[in-house]
């Protein structure tokens, strides 16, 4: 058998098993819904990031974490640590 049949086999062999497992992962049954993971927030609500509650206390927070931040920053670059 030359170099050039023992490839053609083999490339024979890989296509037919990928034929047949193509195959099998069609033939598997599906669920009939999707499956939703939502880690970090509710279906319920899509839009609740926009909510207008949630504006005010996140400008709070922005407001109150910035200067301690900016503070913070200040210090460490003084002392030479950034």
């Amino acid at each position: 058998m030359s170099d050039r049949e023992t490839r053609t086999d083999a490339t024979l062999k890989r296509e037919a098993t990928v034929k047949q497992l193509l195959r099998r992962a069609v033939k598997r049954s599906r669920p009939s819904e999707s499956v939703s993971v939502v880690p970090h927030g509710w279906e319920t609500d899509p839009n609740r990031e926009f909510a207008p509650d949630r504006d005010a206390e996140a400008i709070v927070w922005f407001l109150i974490a910035l200067p301690i931040f900016i503070v913070a920053h200040a210090i460490c670059v003084k002392i030479g640590a950034i």
